[in-house]
């Protein structure tokens, strides 16, 4: 463990000085003026640096652990500072549109939107190695779903898969991490299982042949049909 890094942090003074805590801390780690794998300063300090209680700085940190910045260590250790990655991304994005109290028809319209072009930029951009991820995906679904098998929670698994190869396909990688968000905040389980099957071959299809316009048509119609469902009671 490295040693305890040497920062300046300013007094807080607004009413709201946890969010302000949080706020120069993450700033700092995300302008790489504080590193991976670097130690806090103690609680002790930034009490001292901050003009603010122990709870306050507490809470600040917690805050910072939940959206994956540091990772708290009892004992001497402190708070660490941790390597930023997609997952992080993917919990911030999906923390703050949960806060935000979205509906589900907002995440459905959203994902209209979104999934639809993403679908066109598949089938102009797709690879060999995409269109060969897409059809494993596509033929594990079918298999986890066989009577000898039937693990619904395989396939709901591989039919989000399916969604992020989709999104992987375009080269973005925005629709990625969107696409997980979005997932995340809806998981909801899937039924009829043979109509989600058939939607999905003919997706791969038309980005299998670049047919970009047939590509958005395609997922636009299983987006419109999938969101009724969930609106209407009939996914559960």
């Amino acid at each position: 463990m490295k040693d305890e890094i040497k920062i300046s942090l300013r007094p807080v003074q607004t009413k709201r000085a946890s969010e302000e805590i949080y706020e120069q801390i993450k700033q700092l780690i995300i302008k790489g003026e504080i590193h991976p794998g670097e130690r806090l300063p103690s609680e002790r300090k930034m009490m001292d640096m901050m003009h603010r209680s122990r709870p306050t700085i507490r809470e600040a940190m917690r805050m910072l652990e939940r959206d994956g910045y540091i990772k708290i260590y009892s004992g001497s250790s402190g708070a660490v500072v941790q390597e930023l990655n997609v997952d992080n991304a993917v919990q911030s994005l999906e923390t703050i549109m949960q806060l935000q109290k979205l509906t589900m028809e907002n995440v459905l319209e959203f994902r209209q939107m979104t999934e639809t072009v993403a679908a066109k930029l598949a089938a102009r951009r797709r690879s060999t190695e995409d269109l060969k991820k897409m059809n494993e995906i596509l033929c594990k679904a079918e298999e986890s779903v066989r009577e000898t098998s039937n693990d619904m929670e395989a396939f709901v698994e591989y039919d989000l898969q399916f969604h992020l190869a989709l999104a992987a396909a375009t080269g973005n990688a925005m629709y990625i991490i969107m696409m997980q968000v979005c997932s995340n905040i809806m998981s909801e389980k899937k039924q009829r299982v043979q109509k989600i099957m058939e939607k999905h071959r003919r997706i791969y299809r038309a980005i299998l042949d670049k047919q970009e316009q047939q590509a958005f048509e395609e997922t636009e119609a299983h987006l419109v049909e999938a969101g009724s469902d969930i609106l209407h009671g009939i996914i559960k």
